[in-house]
């Protein structure tokens, strides 16, 4: 049974024109390239397609609604911009749909466009593969760092939600040096913060101290309040 009901999933549209008919591409086929393109970027795919648009900010949340306008800055901009960003909060606040919005976004932008989405939990335990001198899988780091270090533009998730090893951590400071003198722009989140008055770790606890300086000069930072849309379902921000 056909999908599309326009072109029966032939990928072209019969137009007619002052008589004449003719073919064009039809717009499944569009949507089809930008899904795929999503798929190859790694973005998760509960979020591909996700806008900024369509984040629903509470009531009288203007840290959110500032959150939202700086980002559609950023989208607006690329790729002629210098800085990345780090979008720290508490836990369901929406730091990784906001950062899919970003990038289904630019997709859509332009089919030039480059960039690569990677959880923390994924990347540390791809390099962790490498710990083992036994084991070691070095064509399985080689390809997540090469990713990493050439795509235009590299979304990092869940920054530090598990606690590297020394080695795994050279590895991501060496994504991230690179990355840096290069210039190459790096979207960020992370549930950590700098100061905490609880005694929970701080992000750079999370991460280490080379890493998290690296940042300082790679991202400005941007903070989310705003309710757990995991627990408040119904009263979230998203």
């Amino acid at each position: 049974m056909a999908k599309c009901k326009v072109c029966d999933d032939t990928g072209w549209e019969k137009t007619i024109k002052e008589g004449k008919e003719s073919l064009r591409k039809c717009k499944c086929q569009q949507y089809k390239t930008f899904i795929k393109r999503c798929e190859k970027a790694n973005i998760p795919p509960k979020f591909i397609g996700s806008e900024l648009n369509g984040l629903i900010v509470e009531e009288n949340n203007k840290n959110l609604a500032l959150i939202i306008k700086r980002m559609k800055k950023f989208v607006s901009d690329f790729p002629g911009v210098q800085d990345g960003i780090l979008l720290q909060g508490n836990t369901g606040v929406g730091k990784t749909r906001i950062l899919c919005s970003i990038a289904s976004e630019i997709i859509k932008k332009s089919h030039l466009s480059d960039l690569y989405y990677i959880d923390w939990n994924d990347m540390v335990r791809e390099m962790k593969s490498g710990e083992s001198h036994t084991f070691r899988d070095f064509s399985l780091i080689n390809d997540t760092i090469n990713r990493m270090t050439q795509t235009n533009l590299l979304i990092m998730d869940e920054l530090g939600a598990s606690t590297p090893s020394q080695w795994v951590r050279d590895n991501i400071y060496y994504v991230l040096n690179y990355r840096y003198n290069r210039k190459k722009v790096t979207l960020f989140a992370s549930n950590y913060l700098d100061e905490t008055s609880d005694g929970s770790p701080t992000l750079r606890e999370k991460v280490g101290d080379r890493v998290r300086s690296r940042i300082y000069e790679m991202a400005k930072p941007s903070m989310l309040y705003g309710l757990d849309y995991r627990q408040d379902e119904g009263k979230a921000s998203y």
